[in-house]
């Protein structure tokens, strides 16, 4: 016996088998999710004989990835359906807001996320779940405000991290914000806005001052 095409495995009904969860605090607004246990009785169900999934490891032995700048952290998931394998990138994140500094639990949770969303990716089962998820976020207001004030207070901070090693690297203030082409009176304007287009640019030519120094 096979696992099911994926024509048929995009279209098994769920609903008996989905969880609740909010997508954002103080909010009565949830989604439907599949849980990884259910996931992996389901593939049984349909075909599979025998189905296996774990973790990447980064260089230093540690299930958790981050970006240069040691943020923005993701699992890597690797799934194996009869022979057949996958791996996926999932964030650790709880609802819609990012885990900065994820514990074991956060860790763990994103690895079980990560394996049902290479399922559905891969095989079709429970994708619809996901698609529903993706137009309920990208619809609704209050998730778009909240998505783009985190967004907003992470590039601050970043820029404020970025600033402060940059000053160390020229030495002195005013030469740093002619070399950035602001002022300190626009810095400030730009912290207040949600010009997240600006702050990249601002993000970019830090790192091209930083990584200058570190090439010399």
């Amino acid at each position: 016996m096979a696992l099911k095409p994926f024509n048929e495995l995009i279209k098994v009904d769920l609903s008996d088998e989905v969880q609740k969860r909010p997508v954002k605090k103080n909010s009565n607004l949830t989604l439907d999710y599949l849980e990884w246990a259910n996931c992996i009785k389901l593939l049984y169900e349909h075909g599979a004989e025998k189905v296996r999934y774990g973790m990447i490891y980064n260089e230093n032995g540690y299930p958790c990835f981050y970006n240069q700048n040691g943020e923005a952290p993701f699992v890597r998931v690797w799934v194996e359906i009869d022979g057949e394998r996958y791996e996926e990138d999932y964030p650790v994140v709880n609802g819609i807001y990012v885990v900065s500094n994820p514990n074991q639990l956060d860790i763990n949770k994103a690895k079980q996320r990560g394996f049902v969303k290479a399922v559905a990716i891969n095989t079709g089962l429970g994708l619809s779940l996901w698609i529903k998820e993706e137009e309920i976020i990208n619809s609704d207001k209050d998730i778009q405000k909240e998505l783009n004030k985190d967004e907003s207070k992470s590039l601050n901070d970043k820029i404020t991290t970025m600033f402060s090693q940059a000053l160390q690297v020229v030495g002195d203030k005013d030469l740093l914000y002619t070399t950035l082409q602001t002022t300190q009176e626009d810095m400030f304007k730009l912290y207040r806005s949600n010009d997240h287009a600006a702050k990249k640019i601002l993000i970019a030519q830090l790192e091209v001052i930083l990584n200058d120094n570190n090439n010399k």
